[in-house]
């Protein structure tokens, strides 16, 4: 498995913008599974399943790793071709930028539906915010620099070879944007 796969087509982009995929694409970078073993875990159908695999299949994302004979069928195990997936400079200013940003925070919707509904209280060690603020120049700076670090400390631990042994499984989001002027007036104190 490579570290990193730079998403440079628009049918890469277009894979990818799906909150499903996303879940699978996060969940074959862990482990190897079967179209029915992701069916059963994502609680989908299996041919559902199926279409979407083959969308990532076809967009270079994931590969097949292994296949068993099972009852009269072959069972195919897919992975990730990488532990990061990234969007290509040249890419980021894009038109499917917007769709890849709205489907990422579906699938973070999504996940955080399960997770709650796993843990049946409140997720333990969830941190969250969500603040509309007025910054200076200089505060904004420094939160950027500080998510860039949190985004490089997650990197590494994706690219960590004794990961798989860590008994701590996490989901880790953020998001800041610029607020448009229209809000301004009206929602931020």
């Amino acid at each position: 498995m490579r570290d990193v796969l730079v998403l440079e087509t628009p049918e890469q982009i277009r894979a990818l913008a799906h909150p499903l995929r996303q879940r699978v694409l996060g969940l074959l970078t862990n482990a190897p599974y079967t179209n029915k073993q992701l069916a059963e875990m994502l609680q989908i159908s299996p041919p559902r399943m199926h279409f979407h695999v083959r969308e990532l299949q076809s967009a270079g994302m994931i590969e097949i790793v292994s296949q068993k004979p099972k009852g009269g069928v072959i069972e195919k195990y897919y992975r990730a071709v990488a532990r990061v997936v990234r969007l290509a400079p040249e890419t980021k200013e894009t038109a499917r930028d917007q769709e890849l940003v709205e489907s990422t925070l579906e699938a973070l919707r999504q996940e955080y539906i399960r997770a709650s509904a796993y843990f049946q209280e409140p997720i333990p060690g969830t941190k969250f915010t969500h603040e509309l603020v007025r910054l200076s120049e200089d505060r904004l700076a420094r939160i950027q620099e500080l998510l860039d670090a949190v985004g490089r400390e997650i990197y590494q631990a994706l690219e960590d070879p004794e990961r798989d042994t860590y008994e701590q499984f996490v989901a880790v989001s953020y998001l800041l944007h610029r607020v448009p002027e229209t809000h301004r007036e009206h929602d931020v104190p």
